[in-house]
């Protein structure tokens, strides 16, 4: 097109000058982002595929290192039995369960840690939200189990027990609706 004031050719489309078209004449009319705009939509979704990551990580480290924390429990609790039968406070079979209890932890802990690589890679909808509830009821049940464990002694042992069994339910619920 020509201005009919000063016969300057110009794109009609973009304005821009006729002669910088090229052999392209109308290529201004092909949608092109803007490469700020596209970098920080980039940016925006890196930070969140990186906050989402992170998130997921740091739950799957947290177990890590409950399990490392726990790992001593065992030993305590091993000794501890030792020392019970040693002083002729009861028998291997009275004192057991507290084995059974840390060792039932540590596999509950293990199942747990490695739900959270398994969420992050799960499409959002109904069926992650009923996962994470489950995620969430077993590592309740987890903690309570813990601090059972740890007070073992002060505990009754049909409470401990009881925990035991409703943390396994926990993680065979979640393995079998998930993972089967």
């Amino acid at each position: 097109m020509q201005c009919a004031k000063c016969k300057h050719h110009f794109c009609w489309m973009c304005y821009g000058d006729w002669k910088t078209h090229g052999s392209e004449y109308y290529e201004c009319s092909r949608y092109k982002e803007n490469p700020l705009v596209a970098q920080e939509a980039n940016h925006i979704k890196a930070r969140r595929a990186l906050e989402k990551y992170l998130h997921y990580y740091e739950r799957y480290e947290n177990h890590h290192k409950s399990l490392m924390l726990e790992e001593d429990l065992r030993k305590r609790i091993m000794k501890k039995i030792e020392d019970k039968v040693n002083n002729h406070e009861g028998t291997w079979i009275d004192w057991e369960y507290l084995q059974k209890a840390a060792a039932l932890l540590t596999k509950c802990r293990y199942t747990l840690q490695y739900t959270y690589p398994y969420a992050y890679y799960m499409e959002n909808g109904p069926r992650k939200e009923l996962f994470e509830y489950q995620q969430a009821q077993l590592e309740k049940e987890i903690e309570e189990l813990s601090w059972k464990v740890e007070r073992a002694e002060n505990m009754e042992r049909g409470g401990l027990e009881a925990q035991m069994h409703v943390a396994e339910c926990k993680r065979r619920i979640l393995l079998t609706d998930f993972f089967d």
